[in-house]
C-alpha cells in the first residue's frame, strides 16, 4: 500500500543516526537543511561529517564495537550528552542486523525508527526532497524503488526553477495582506490565486503595491456585480 505523506517541523528536534558513513553524511545533511539538531553516533566516522560539527548543530559520538553498543551508549550517556526527546533514530550502518536491532530499541522507546538497509524496518521514510524556500516536494515509492523517487525528483526540480522560492515569499506576503483586506474566505482565495497568477507571469516577484491593486480591483469587481 502506498504512503501517506506527512510534512513535520523539526526545527530544533533531536535526531540521531546510529552510524558514520557516506549514508550517514547524507541523511545528516538533510536534517541539518531542515533546522534539526542531529547526533551521530558511530565507532568511525566520515571526514565530512566530521567537519560539520558544531554546537547545538550537529555532534559525533564514538562508541566501542558491539551490536547494540550504540543503545548501550544510548542508555548510559544520552542525557549526561544532552540528548533529550528524540524525534526520529535512522539506523544507517552497513550492517542489517545491527540496523534492525536499534530498530526494535527505538520502538521499545516509542521511536519512529528508519532503516537504511530494510523498508520493511521503517516507520517512515526519507523522500527524494524538492525544495524551493519554503516550498518543499516530497518524493517516496514507500522504500521500494528509491531510484525512481531520484529520477521523478530531477524532473520536478527541472519544472520548478528557482524563483519558486520568491513566488512561495510572496504568497506569504499576498496572504497576510488578503486576510486584513477581507474576511470572507472564499474571496480570500479568489484573490490568492489572482496573485500568485501575476506572480508566475513575473518570475515569482510582486510588490506590496502590485497585491494590493490586485485586492482592490477585486474587491471593487464584486462591489460593482
Amino acid at each position: 500500500m502506498a504512503v501517506f505523506p506527512m510534512f513535520i517541523e523539526l526545527e530544533r528536534e533531536i535526531c540521531l543516526i546510529i552510524g558514520g558513513g557516506k549514508v550517514a553524511l547524507r541523511k545528516a545533511e538533510a536534517l541539518l537543511d531542515m533546522g534539526a539538531e542531529v547526533h551521530v553516533i558511530s565507532r568511525k566516522f566520515e571526514p565530512e561529517l566530521l567537519e560539520l560539527q558544531t554546537p547545538e548543530r550537529l555532534e559525533c559520538h564514538e562508541i566501542d564495537e558491539g551490536p547494540l553498543a550504540a543503545a548501550v551508549w544510548l542508555e548510559q550517556n544520552a542525557r549526561k550528552e544532552g540528548i533529550g526527546d528524540v524525534a526520529m533514530l535512522i539506523c544507517a550502518t552497513d550492517d542489517e542486523r545491527v540496523n534492525h536491532q536499534m530498530v526494535l530499541w527505538a520502538r521499545k522507546k516509542r521511536i519512529p525508527a528508519n532503516s537504511a538497509t530494510n523498508p520493511k524496518d521503517c516507520d517512515f521514510y526519507f523522500p527524494s526532497v524538492v525544495r524551493r524556500g519554503n516550498l518543499v516536494v516530497g518524493i517516496s515509492t514507500g522504500g521500494g524503488t528509491p531510484a525512481l523517487a531520484r529520477m521523478v525528483s530531477r524532473q520536478i526540480q527541472k519544472a520548478l526553477p528557482d524563483w519558486y522560492e520568491t513566488l512561495a515569499e510572496t504568497g506569504v506576503e499576498a496572504r497576510e495582506r488578503i486576510h486584513q483586506a477581507t474576511t470572507d474566505s472564499g474571496e480570500r482565495k479568489e484573490i490568492l490565486v489572482k496573485v500568485l497568477q501575476a506572480a508566475l507571469e513575473d518570475k515569482g516577484r510582486l510588490t506590496e503595491e502590485d497585491i494590493d491593486k490586485i485586492i482592490r480591483d477585486n474587491r471593487s469587481g464584486e462591489e460593482n456585480d
